[in-house]
């Protein structure tokens, strides 16, 4: 049956009709349309009790905890900017390096869900603060082959952190169940109270926590009941079963396979001419910032270009059922982020996972804020090939991970939360002396932290401390730093010397050495000589004192790159 209603899919005698979207621009641009998702394959609780009759146990979703233990602390590079607090864990060393890469394939970290969306009080999941983590199994260039999720507890902090693996399944009739039937990717995961939603392309896959099913035979391949009354999911103690799937294609048909999926596959969306514009979900999250409407699931779709649309559904159906169809709301926006993988919103705030604007150092991704009509901001780069993203309201922190495979080094995935109000410039002015050309930014610090006259200014990693804090006075056009309440001042009144070490001082408005403007095309700190904030040897390496230097007229040079901001 399953290979017949694949065939039909393939089959449609009537094409979709081309589903429109507003040309990308720059900002996060709201736009009307209505989105459904319709389900296509029937509910499947009928099936998944009939497994559970014939002796397949369930678990409780903490009994996965104990089966492998992560590392507290980012554990490898980030990219992140220590103004806004990181924090986070890594997996295991075998789940840090396993990649499609590996010889017989292996598996890629892809959506990303923290329990403090699950619809609690507390933000836990039964009481325990639980991350959820989908992965896809696969061969680099082939299609993928099973699918799986992560289901981690950690307090932060440099806590324990254990975790353990459940296997995504689907049951079928006769009390059995197999691998689901189409290839999934796992683009996206999102939790809310016992479900978890599963993104695939066109495909929204839901599952219900409490048919958490324990595995008995953890060295078979296999998956499904066996003839002796064992199961087993690809050696994982623990399955999952699909409760329902709906599909985004327009022209889907509620409980018909045969219609669900354009040439019968999930990954046929998105803006291709053959895909008609069909909407994916390539990341999930859960938006509890909606009083008014109630809990929402946010998808996007992943672009190398932008134009990718951001949609909002009611789960007020989802969280429990399974209703026949789900309309999105009627504001859908466009965004100008490039090559997004992740999506999460907290108040009226979007924050995307993707690429970096031109200038920002290689080998990071980036993490893009705005509200709708903004363009966005990079909040931070992040780490090599972020995924999916989650924002906690009750703590304020943005989680995500990446899916970087190992080099030379070693592996290089990272679980990381950032509180994105850290970094922000105060109501009255206080930011940042920054320049974002060093993964991470950095920051006009004063030497061993002192405040004394004469202090000499470097660079150094910004870590959010106030010493770090500076202010742009456009009355008298003074860098006014805030622990010391000094000025950015060259060494021996030294404006128009180029070489000058920049250092604090008493503020002098009678005095043109420790003025500055900011240039109206580049936004380059320039004095009243000339001379732009510049480093030692053009260095951004911690502890390069900064100088004074001519102005480029050319292309910009990265050490002359300094503004006052905040994240």
């Amino acid at each position: 049956m399953v290979g017949a209603a694949l065939a039909a899919s393939a089959l449609l005698p009537t094409a979709p009709a081309a589903q429109a979207a507003p040309t990308a621009g720059t900002t996060v641009e709201p736009f009307d349309a209505r989105f459904t998702l319709t389900r296509v394959d029937g509910v499947k609780t009928d099936l998944i009790s009939a497994v559970e009759s014939a002796g397949v146990s369930t678990a409780p979703v903490t009994e996965v905890l104990g089966s492998r233990t992560g590392r507290p602390g980012l554990c490898h590079p980030t990219g992140l900017n220590g103004a806004l607090r990181p924090d986070g864990f890594c997996w295991d060393d075998q789940d840090d390096r396993t990649g499609y890469t590996d010889a017989g394939g292996g598996w890629m970290p892809q959506g990303f869900a923290g329990a403090h969306v699950s619809g609690s009080a507390d933000g836990t999941y039964r009481g325990r603060t639980l991350f959820a983590a989908s992965w896809y199994f696969g061969v680099l260039n082939q299609p993928e082959e099973y699918t799986r999720v992560s289901i981690a507890e950690s307090a932060g902090g440099g806590a324990p952190v254990s975790y353990g693996h459940i296997a995504l399944v689907e049951p079928v009739a006769g009390g059995d169940f197999k691998k689901p039937v189409f290839p999934s990717h796992a683009d996206g995961v999102a939790w809310y109270k016992d479900r978890l939603f599963v993104a695939n392309g066109a495909e929204l896959q839901v599952y219900d926590l409490n048919h958490l099913w324990r595995m008995t035979d953890t060295t078979a391949a296999a998956t499904g009941r066996a003839a002796d009354g064992k199961s087993s999911a690809r050696h994982h103690r623990w399955a999952l079963p699909l409760v329902a799937r709906y599909s985004t294609i327009s022209t889907a048909t509620l409980d018909d396979p045969s219609t669900a999926f354009l040439r019968g596959t999930p990954r046929a969306c998105g803006p291709a001419a053959e895909n008609f514009g069909e909407l994916c979900m390539s990341s999930l999250s859960v938006d509890l910032s909606d009083t008014a409407n109630g809990p929402a699931l946010v998808s996007t779709e992943h672009r190398s270009e932008g134009g990718a649309r951001i949609v909002r559904w009611p789960l007020d159906g989802l969280e429990a059922g399974a209703p026949e169809r789900v309309v999105s709301y009627g504001t859908a926006y466009t965004s100008p982020v490039t090559g997004i993988q992740g999506i999460a919103k907290g108040g009226d705030t979007f924050y995307l996972s993707g690429s970096c604007p031109t200038g920002y150092p290689g080998g990071y991704a980036c993490l893009h804020a705005a509200r709708a009509g903004e363009a966005p901001r990079v909040l931070t780069q992040a780490p090599y090939l972020t995924q999916g993203l989650s924002y906690d309201p009750r703590a304020g922190r943005l989680w995500g991970y990446n899916e970087a495979l190992e080099n030379a080094s070693g592996g290089r995935r990272v679980v990381f939360s950032v509180d994105p109000a850290a970094g922000a410039a105060t109501t009255d002015g206080w930011g940042w002396l920054t320049n974002r050309h060093r993964a991470g930014a950095i920051c006009a610090t004063p030497l061993g932290n002192a405040t004394a006259n004469g202090t000499a200014v470097t660079v150094w990693s910004c870590t959010g401390s106030e010493l770090q804090r500076w202010r742009y006075d456009p009355v008298n056009r003074f860098l006014v730093h805030q622990a010391s309440g000094r000025c950015l001042t060259p060494k021996a009144n030294g404006a128009n010397v180029d070489g000058a070490v920049l250092t604090l001082w008493t503020c002098n408005p009678s005095s043109d050495v420790q003025r500055f403007t900011p240039d109206a095309v580049t936004g380059l700190l320039v004095n009243d000589y000339g001379k732009a904030i510049a480093t030692k040897g053009n260095s951004l390496a911690d502890g390069t004192v900064l100088t004074l230097w001519t102005k480029s007229t050319g292309t910009l040079p990265d050490a002359q790159d300094w503004s006052v901001k905040g994240f």
